[in-house]
């Protein structure tokens, strides 16, 4: 499990809250060992001043006197008794006790008073944390008088500066609820640009024409946000530039195919002039496949809701009334927010590679909740693993041949991919049981960041 949160917002609001657990500890620590902080020291002095003369007054009367004085010298929350043939019972000490003894035998002291005990009713209840917080009930103190009885005192906790539990759990719920919000709230503000910088980063990486990130915040988040956007400018600019030079040369070798179309019926040889008309018919292709690649059409296209089991079934349909053996299993209907036409396009092609390469195609479309996952085997020989990263590599072809009946241009896969990506899914290949390749497409199910744009 982990005990130190991985996000910097969970960091932030972690420091924020051990720091301020740690300072309340300490001051609490040190406001119970200097035991008279609550109150304020002018009354916490006059108690224990008070307690040292009303002995001293006692020690000097007669033994007969002092009934009659006692009721004099008691007050609301310090109460006098004298003890005549009275010991200090059995009580409970801790470390105000000790520290309140000690201040009353220094006062003591100067009326020849030397015998002080002071302690909480042995059979008070301790609260949990009774190293900060002192036990119900009164707090006594024992002055022996000259003539070995003892005079008690009767505190009042509160007369002495301590805290209540109550008062206790407030204080540390208020402070541990505030400073959490605080510290959320701080650490959202935080962390929010750099949530927003890697959702740019994500659209970016799939489609460059999607708005640029909006400069605020501070002055650092502000800089970043402008070095990323002149950063996409600049992308976009040199994907300008290359379609404009690819279409230059689009036009260019067209003009010189058309060319060579006119010269090659000025071949005598009838076979020589089909196989140059062929090798024209093949280059041609391969330079529009080349180029539609280049120009990545599907970025342009707007998303729409579309059926893609109705998609995949009408791709199906098509390839089996050509004759192709290739079977379609799924949902009858399933919704699905994407790009129609580059959707069937990388489908197309899947399908395609697993009736060319491995004599059949068997699509399965799964609703798997979250996401949807759509399978495309085959029983061909399949891939090597150490190959299955490069097919998607455009122009690359396992089939050894430069013949495109049998090995194509080598950008179905990567075509395929391209589209997959820009719709937030992956596409991966693995070994199909019983023999064979399986193709298997992974969408997600809720609308990807990526569609943004204008």
């Amino acid at each position: 499990m982990r005990l130190w949160p991985d996000s910097i917002a969970g960091r932030i609001v972690g420091l924020l809250v051990a720091g301020l657990a740690l300072t309340m500890l300490a001051s609490l620590s040190i406001f119970m060992l200097d035991l008279f902080h609550g109150k304020g020291w002018n009354e916490t002095f006059r108690n224990l001043h008070r307690t040292a003369v009303v002995a001293s007054v006692l020690n000097r009367v007669s033994p007969d006197s002092r009934p009659a004085l006692i009721p004099a010298l008691s007050e609301p929350g310090l109460s006098v008794a004298w003890r005549p043939g009275e010991t200090p019972p059995a009580m409970a000490q801790d470390a105000m006790t000790h520290h309140l003894a000690r201040d009353v035998r220094v006062l003591s002291e100067s009326y020849g008073l030397e015998r002080v005990e002071a302690g909480y009713p042995a059979g008070a209840q301790r609260p949990a944390l009774d190293w900060m917080m002192p036990a119900p009930g009164p707090l006594h103190v024992w002055v022996a008088l000259s003539d070995g009885t003892w005079v008690q005192f009767s505190m009042a906790t509160e007369r002495v500066g301590a805290l209540s539990t109550l008062r206790l759990v407030l204080a540390i719920g208020v402070s541990l609820f505030g400073i959490m919000a605080l510290g959320l709230w701080a650490a959202r503000k935080v962390t929010a640009p750099l949530a927003r910088f890697a959702l740019a980063a994500q659209r970016l990486g799939a489609n460059v024409d999607v708005p640029p990130m909006s400069e605020t915040g501070p002055s650092e988040i502000r800089q970043a946000a402008a070095a990323f956007n002149d950063m996409q400018n600049r992308i976009r600019r040199l994907i300008e530039d290359r379609t404009l030079m690819l279409g230059a040369i689009s036009h260019d070798v067209r003009t010189a195919l058309t060319r060579l179309r006119f010269r090659t019926e000025l071949i005598v040889d009838p076979a020589q002039r089909r196989k140059a008309a062929a090798d024209l018919d093949e280059m041609e292709s391969m330079l529009t496949a080349s180029l539609s690649f280049a120009r990545d059409d599907s970025a342009a296209e707007p998303p729409t809701v579309l059926d893609l089991s109705v998609l995949l079934q009408s791709l199906c349909d098509d390839f089996a009334d050509a004759g192709k053996p290739v079977s379609c299993e799924g949902p009858l209907h399933l919704k699905y927010s994407g790009r129609p036409v580059s959707l069937r396009r990388a489908f197309a092609n899947l399908i395609d590679n697993a009736l060319t390469y491995g004599r059949a195609a068997d699509v399965v479309l799964i609703d798997s909740g979250d996401c949807i996952e759509i399978t495309i085997g085959d029983r061909g020989p399949g891939i090597p693993d150490a190959m299955r990263d490069r097919v998607f590599v455009p122009f690359f072809r396992l089939e050894a041949s430069r013949s495109r009946k049998t090995g194509g241009t080598g950008l179905g896969l990567t075509i395929a991919r391209m589209v997959v990506r820009r719709h937030g899914g992956e596409i991966a290949l693995a070994d199909r049981p019983g023999g064979g390749l399986l193709v298997k497409v992974t969408l997600p199910k809720v609308s990807s960041p990526v569609f943004a744009g204008p």
